[in-house]
Formats: structure tokens, sequence, C-alpha cells
């Protein structure tokens, strides 16, 4: 099965290929207001190194956010584009991607991204928050083994164990069960005037 990923919703944008449950070929690019200009062809980059056809892919899965409003929107707009071709589309939220594979490893995963006006998306258990950092960390209090995994700039206090991610989340959307994978939605945390409704596409 041939399935591509892509996220949108970060500064880093990027761009992964799936061969039969391997990842062949992944790209990614920090232009994070240049995202609509590059994904497309950033998507046929990464299908030429996987050698893959466009009319191969079986699956798309894209981030539905949280994340910047404009690459939340960009990225379910992709999806919806897929959608209309004819492909399978999915979707997993930023935070549920960037959590994967630390529950392995014995870990409580805590995703956090930077946002806006000094606070913090985060995700404990299925909960998605948008909240000041000291309110995340007297949370972790409350977890077994907790583990900080986060992107971006993000100042911890000291003695807080925590990883900052370095694959590309489109890599990480890959790798996330089948089952925890949604039809197309947006995952909005903070209130906007312009957030579309949060519902199935």
């Amino acid at each position: 099965m041939i399935r591509l990923a892509v996220e949108l919703s970060l500064p880093e944008g990027s761009v992964a290929v799936e061969r039969d449950g391997e990842v062949v070929s992944q790209v990614s690019w920090l232009r994070p207001k240049l995202h609509a200009e590059v994904v497309y062809s950033q998507i046929e980059r990464a299908l030429n190194l996987a050698g893959v056809n466009k009319r191969e892919i079986e699956e798309v899965v894209v981030s539905s956010g949280p994340g910047s409003f404009t690459g939340v929107r960009l990225s379910v707009t992709l999806g919806k584009a897929f959608k209309a071709a004819g492909f399978t589309v999915l979707c997993a939220t930023t935070l549920g991607a960037l959590a994967q594979g630390y529950e392995e490893l014995g870990f409580t995963p805590v995703p956090l991204i930077p946002a806006r006006r000094g606070r913090i998306y985060a995700q404990i258990g299925r909960e998605l928050l948008d909240a000041e950092l000291p309110f995340i960390i007297e949370r972790l209090k409350k977890l077994p083994n907790p583990l900080i995994v986060y992107k971006g700039e993000v100042e911890l206090p000291e003695g807080v164990k925590a990883v900052k991610e370095k694959t590309p989340l489109a890599v990480k959307l890959l790798a996330v069960p089948r089952g925890e994978l949604s039809p197309l939605t947006f995952h909005y945390v903070r209130e906007h005037d312009a957030k579309p409704q949060n519902r199935a596409l």
C-alpha cells in the first residue's frame, strides 16, 4: 500500500511517502509563510524520490491542527482536494502525530507546540489544551513517567523531562495507528473569527 502524508500546520512543512509500511521518501522545508507556494512541488519531489506515480497513491493522511490557523486550513484544504480527486483521505491531530512512538518506550508523552500570545498547544490523554506552560507543567505531576515531546521554540523549566522531536511530522503522521486516524476534519483548540466549523468534511 502506498500512502502520502502532508503536514502544513507548523512552521516546518513536510511530505512523506510510505510503501508497505516503510517510509521511502520524505522532504521538509522551513518557509512557513510560503507553504501554499511550495507544497505541490514538494509533493512531486517526494513522489519522484520514492519512484511513485500520483495514480499509485492509495491513501493520503494530513494533519488537522492545532497549529497556525493558515497552515491548518491549508493542510485540510489540500486533503479536500485529494478527496475530490477520488483519493481516500484521513487525518490526525498535529499533537497526536507528535506523540507517536514514546508510549512504546514506557513514557506518557505530552506533546506540545508553541501557540501565540504566550501560550502552548498541548495534548494530555485525548484532551487538547490551549494553556500557559505552568498549567501544563502542573498537570504533569498527575501522570506516570511523563515526557514532554515538542517542536518549535519552547522554554521549559529545569528538571522537566523533555525531548525536542526532530523527525518531520509528515513521517510521524504515517506512524499514527489506523484506529486513531479520523475522517477529514479541523482540530482547532483556540477560537478564531475565521475558524471553520469543527465537522467532518
